[in-house]
């Protein structure tokens, strides 16, 4: 089985991933915060790989990308679990 674990060494693969999708990506070093830019859209994330996770999400569901509040509930339990 392969694994792949959000450590440092993937930090530069999303970085570059994030490019390859057409987002212009910089570092905000007043915030100290990752920005993922690309047709309007403005990713905002403590790292690359958040950038990569918010831009997955935003692909996926557009601007509809909130859940009801029963799912974060239930969300919310399993991180207590």
């Amino acid at each position: 089985m392969n694994s792949l674990s959000a450590a440092a060494n993937v930090l530069a693969p999303a970085y570059y991933l994030l490019l390859e999708r057409g987002y212009a990506v910089f570092h905000e070093k007043e915030s100290d915060l990752w920005v993922a830019q690309k047709d309007g859209l403005r990713l905002l994330g403590y790292s690359t790989i958040e950038l990569c996770g918010l831009a997955y999400i935003h692909e996926m569901k557009g601007n509809d990308w909130t859940v009801a509040d029963a799912a974060i509930e239930d969300y919310l339990k399993l991180e207590s679990a």
